[in-house]
């Protein structure tokens, strides 16, 4: 079983978009390891939603860290929560 901060992850095969939601972050801060990394690359290679979205938090993220070097690190601590949840219910849907 996979790990997500300590706590197992029961994905499903073949990837769905509200589990990779559920560790995007973390993905995109390397805190997940490698077959959990290799399952989010996977979807996104292959989800377009997804990828688009790791991609949009992913350049604001870098672009507050190049723009604010100094910036303490609570904010975007803070960023990245925010980023945790909203993806926690997983992608909107088109209803």
């Amino acid at each position: 079983m996979r790990l997500h901060r300590g706590l197992p992850i029961p994905f499903t095969e073949p990837p769905d978009c509200s589990e990779v939601a559920a560790v995007l972050q973390a993905y995109l801060d390397g805190e997940v390891g490698p077959g959990d990394a290799e399952y989010v690359r996977d979807h996104l290679d292959h989800c377009e939603r997804c990828d688009i979205e790791a991609d949009t938090v992913s350049r604001v993220i870098g672009a507050i860290r190049r723009q604010r070097p100094d910036l303490a690190p609570e904010p975007v601590e803070r960023l990245t929560g925010f980023v945790d949840q909203l993806t926690e219910s997983g992608p909107p849907t088109d209803d």
